[in-house]
């Protein structure tokens, strides 16, 4: 059987303004063609529904046109969409083929042998979140397109939420192999001290991966040769944000940095800081965002084992508060 990912197409793969349909207006979001590269062991389909063309507002003719170039400018890209299945109708209608109804899954699953449980649904509606549920898919939900608008309305938990196709595919493939216990990252950590690694740390919630956070990483990685990531757990981000974080459980957001070349290690701590974290890893640089100063709280258990403090300058005021402002 063959793993796959089914793409909702406007506003995952493509922006959308609006019932997009002319070539004119065509245009790909940044990092699609890096995401669908990356995903090696997957075949692609699209699933889309296309009310305009119940609506009135441009010709099944239109659609095809676009979707034709849509697939021709990732095929000079080396990614082939093995075919798009698409609902012509207004909603009002009821048809059995819009999403989230499973008539083009189902199709799809016989067509090309698809072993759904090892499938994921990608797409900026809830209804794709409902087709990938309705199917037994794994369901990723992108605040890109229409995402933000309809956040509220989701039902249904995706697997993980994110900004973009690229950061999907980045929870896709993600390497357990990185993600430690603290029993085990303490061992880990003493060995490298041995083989005369230096040892970088740094801690926070992760909760939405944006490119702030990868300008912290990447930062953090040249203090040293080793990058631990300590990752607040569930309980810990709700105790430092509020109830209604995070919105991505601890197991996703680990996943999602394990796939990050410039992280060696994951590991998930509980505790509202990670000064116990610490205390097991004993860094050579702990590295921070700048407005926590130089004697923030993590300092004296740094200092203790002759560590030291790196303070990293904000990226563009960026933060997962600020992405999901409005959409809870």
């Amino acid at each position: 059987m063959n793993k796959f990912i089914i793409l909702d197409r406007d506003g995952v793969l493509n922006e959308d303004p609006g019932y997009v349909h002319k070539i004119k207006d065509f245009k790909l979001f940044d990092g699609v063609i890096e995401a669908l590269k990356s995903l090696k062991d997957f075949k692609f389909i699209i699933i889309t529904n296309q009310s305009g063309i119940g609506r009135g507002y441009y010709k099944e003719k239109d659609f095809h046109k676009f979707n034709n170039h849509l697939v021709n400018e990732l095929k000079k890209q080396g990614i082939k969409i093995e075919k798009t299945y698409f609902c012509p109708h207004h909603p009002e209608e009821n048809c059995d083929c819009r999403k989230p109804n499973i008539k083009f899954i189902e199709q799809a699953k016989k067509e090309f042998d698809i072993d759904l449980k090892k499938s994921f649904v990608i797409g900026d509606h809830p209804h794709d979140v409902g087709l990938g549920k309705n199917a037994n898919a794994k369901t990723i939900y992108l605040l890109s397109g229409h995402g933000k608008k309809h956040f509220k309305e989701l039902s249904a938990k995706p697997d993980f939420i994110t900004t973009s196709l690229l950061e999907a595919a980045r929870f896709i493939n993600q390497k357990k192999e990185k993600i430690k216990t603290r029993g085990e990252i303490k061992k880990t950590a003493e060995k490298l001290k041995r083989q005369g690694k230096k040892v970088v740390t740094c801690n926070g919630c992760f909760d939405i991966l944006h490119p702030g956070h990868i300008y912290f990483l990447k930062e953090a990685k040249k203090q040293g040769n080793i990058l631990i990531v300590g990752l607040n757990s569930d309980s810990s981000v709700k105790e430092n944000k509020g109830p209604k974080r995070p919105i991505n459980n601890e197991n996703a957001r680990a996943a999602v940095l394990s796939a990050l070349d410039m992280v060696d290690y994951v590991v998930i701590f509980d505790e509202k800081t990670p000064i116990k974290l610490l205390e097991a890893i004993k860094p050579d640089v702990h590295c921070n965002g700048e407005e926590y100063g130089y004697n923030c709280i993590d300092a004296p258990t740094v200092k203790k084992y002759g560590g030291k403090i790196h303070l990293i300058k904000n990226y563009k005021g960026l933060s997962t508060t600020k992405i999901i402002e409005g959409s809870i």
